[in-house]
């Protein structure tokens, strides 16, 4: 397969980058309209409602859509059925915690205010257990443009709502509700799809059993992936001031687009190809799992690369000078973003092939190795150095990960090296390019 050949406007790949784009897009526009609308305070309240309804729901991950989608009775109506039940009694768990815990996160913030949203957006669970197994069905049958695209349908949809109710109301009740919103229209999309496969209660101890034994590292690995994404807040203030969390934060806003992409990818294009593989064809799966997905390396790796190299010029573009450091900081994070465009690939190609046990030792190992990276980092190269830690952090996982599939025989190091060696390539022409425009132009005020 050409690695770019012609585009198929009907493949997961494109499906993929068109909801990327279009969400990115409404994201950024909602949020230009809304800071003129709403006054900082109701961004801090939806922040902190945010922060605890996915500490909630991470705490009880129970794995069900990547189950599905590799289990080899992943068809049946009897698991299919035991799975949804499974989980609408999570959903109908997580949001009594959080409508009964709500007075006392509000406690705990010295916020009164939080309890009545805290309260109302116990609802999303509720709705969100309603959701049909159609959209891992789709994944599994590798047909996974129509769940990317319901989620830019519902994103667009919503967001649209949201500027409307803010701007009439001026409150952060519009966020809320378009919260709200945008996962029942998410949920309602998925009734339109393999219809023949509409939920019921069914419980199944035999598929209950299946289920829980693919899923029982899940857990566990969705705590420590809480601990990972609240690492760099926790600890950034006890290090550095507030003008240094500034600048993270914008560079960190640029990178968390691309990592979303990254992710995304892996798991709605790579994984389901891969568990297909995996099923149907063993003998050839691991050489398939590069040859089936040069697109998808190209695009993530290229993107990235390109960014990378770019970094100061993208910053002084967008920001004044004041923010002139966030550029050293996103090629800082690049780098995690790049090793991102290998590791994320292959934890959710070993995923498909063994299990779920990967993830959690995967978690662990990235865990010890960020809170030691960074603490390095930061007692050699300050404020720069404690970035390249927690940026240089995720290798260690990823030699795990290689060590899993060269077990496997994936011939790791031939392509792994192609694209280490295209990521290379890609960043120096980006840094070229941009030096090549900044003498061009003469910005003084750039520098790279």
């Amino acid at each position: 397969m050409p690695m770019f050949g012609k585009i198929n406007l009907k493949g997961d790949l494109f499906a993929s980058l068109v909801t990327f784009a279009g969400v990115a897009i409404a994201r950024f526009g909602s949020s230009l309209i809304l800071t003129r609308i709403l006054v900082p305070e109701a961004y801090g309240i939806i922040t902190i409602l945010m922060s605890v309804s996915f500490t909630v729901s991470m705490l009880s991950d129970v794995g069900t859509f990547p189950a599905i989608v590799r289990a080899p009775k992943g068809d049946d109506p009897d698991y299919l059925n035991t799975v949804w039940t499974i989980r609408f009694m999570r959903a109908v768990f997580n949001a009594a915690v959080m409508y009964l815990s709500a007075p006392l996160v509000a406690h705990i913030f010295a916020t009164p205010v939080l309890r009545a949203p805290l309260q109302v957006l116990a609802l999303w669970f509720l709705i969100d257990g309603l959701e049909s197994n159609a959209f891992p069905l789709a994944a599994r049958r590798r047909n996974t443009r129509i769940v990317v695209y319901s989620d830019l349908a519902a994103t667009i949809l919503s967001t649209a709502f949201t500027i409307a109710y803010c701007y009439v109301t001026r409150t952060f009740w519009g966020m809320l509700y378009g919260v709200l919103l945008n996962r029942a229209l998410y949920v309602s999309f998925s009734y339109l799809f393999y219809r023949d496969s509409r939920p019921r209660f069914r419980f199944d101890r035999v598929a209950a059993r299946e289920v829980f034994q693919f899923t029982r590292y899940v857990m566990p690995s969705s705590m420590l992936t809480l601990v990972l994404t609240q690492f760099d807040k926790a600890v950034f203030l006890r290090f550095f001031d507030l003008r240094l969390l500034g600048i993270y934060g914008v560079a960190n806003n640029i990178t968390g687009q691309t990592e979303s992409l990254i992710s995304r990818t892996s798991e709605m294009v790579i994984y389901p190809r891969c568990a297909h593989n995996f099923r149907e064809n063993p003998g050839t799966f691991a050489r398939s799992y590069y040859t089936e997905n040069i697109r998808v390396f190209a695009v993530t790796a290229g993107m990235v690369a390109a960014i990378g190299g770019a970094a100061h010029l993208i910053i002084a573009v967008l920001y004044d000078p004041r923010y002139a450091q966030a550029g050293d900081v996103l090629q800082a994070l690049m780098l995690r973003a790049a090793i991102a465009c290998i590791a994320n690939p292959a934890e959710n190609m070993l995923m498909a092939a063994s299990g779920s046990k990967v993830i959690l030792v995967g978690s662990i190992l990235r865990a010890i190795s960020l809170v030691c990276a960074s603490v390095v980092g930061f007692y050699v190269g300050g404020f720069v150095g404690f970035i390249y830690g927690m940026s240089l952090s995720a290798l260690v996982p990823l030699f795990y990960y290689f060590s899993r599939q060269l077990k496997l025989g994936v011939p790791v190091i031939r392509y792994e090296s192609y694209r280490i060696l295209y990521m290379a390539c890609v960043a120096l022409a980006a840094f070229l390019s941009c030096r090549l425009l900044v003498a061009v132009f003469h910005v003084s005020r750039i520098r790279i």
